[in-house]
C-alpha cells in the first residue's frame, strides 16, 4: 500500500509510527480482503491505512493508551470502520474467527529484564527477542482464513531461520516481501499464507 498523509496524534505511553511501520505498510497487499486484524495497533497508523482499502478492520493491543489513541486518530481522520479491543495477541479472539489479512509488528528487542512501563511493552521481546513471534506463529493457523495472508515484521536481532523453519514445518509458505537495513539490525517483512491453500 502507499503511505497516506494521516493526522496522527502521539502519546508518550504509545509506540509512534517509525521505520518499521512504514515498511509494513509498503509491504501489504490488501487484495480482495474482506476483513483485517492488526495485532499491537499502537497509534493506529497501520490500521488507518488498512481501513482505506478494507471494509472491516479490527485492531487489538494490551496497552489501554494505544486503544484510546487509535480511537482518537481514527476519529480525527474520519475513519469509522476500525473496531478496537484489548487482547494479548490472539488471547481475546474466539477460536474459529477468521481474518483475510493479519498484520503484526511485534515487540522484538532482546531484553532480559521485565517491562517497567507501558511503553516498554512495545519493544520487549523477551530474552532472545522472539517471545511474541513464537506465540503469534503458534496460533496463526487458527485465525487466518484459508486464502488469507499474514504480514509479520521481524528483526535480525532474532534469528530469521527460527521463523522460516517453523513456517516450512507447519504448512505455511512465505515470501520476504521487504527488507530495510538499519545501523544495528535488518528488518524483514514476511508475507505468509497457507501452503497450497490447504490446512492440515
Amino acid at each position: 500500500m502507499e503511505i497516506s498523509d494521516f493526522k496522527i496524534a502521539q502519546d508518550e505511553n504509545v509506540y509512534p509510527p517509525s521505520e518499521d511501520s512504514y515498511l509494513l505498510i509498503e509491504a501489504i497487499n490488501p487484495n480482495n480482503s474482506r476483513n483485517a486484524l492488526e495485532i499491537g495497533i499502537g497509534s493506529g497508523f497501520i490500521s488507518l491505512h488498512l481501513a482505506k482499502k478494507i471494509d472491516t478492520v479490527f485492531g487489538c493491543d494490551i496497552n489501554p493508551y494505544s486503544l484510546f489513541l487509535s480511537r482518537q486518530n481514527a476519529l480525527a481522520n474520519s475513519i469509522n470502520n476500525i473496531y478496537l479491543f484489548s487482547s494479548n495477541i490472539f488471547s481475546s479472539i474466539k477460536t474459529g474467527t477468521l481474518f483475510d489479512l493479519i498484520v503484526f509488528n511485534p515487540p522484538y528487542l532482546p531484553v532480559d529484564s521485565p517491562p517497567k512501563k507501558l511503553i516498554d511493552l512495545s519493544y520487549h521481546g523477551g530474552i532472545d527477542g522472539g517471545d511474541h513471534i513464537r506465540a503469534f506463529l503458534k496460533s496463526l493457523g487458527l485465525f487466518l482464513s484459508i486464502n488469507g495472508t499474514a504480514y509479520l515484521l521481524q528483526s535480525s536481532l532474532y534469528s530469521l531461520e527460527n521463523t522460516t523453519d517453523y513456517l516450512d514445518n507447519n504448512n505455511f509458505k512465505y515470501n520476504i516481501k521487504k527488507t530495510l537495513k538499519l545501523d544495528f539490525e535488518t528488518l524483514y517483512v514476511l508475507e505468509i499464507s497457507f501452503f497450497k491453500n490447504n490446512k492440515f
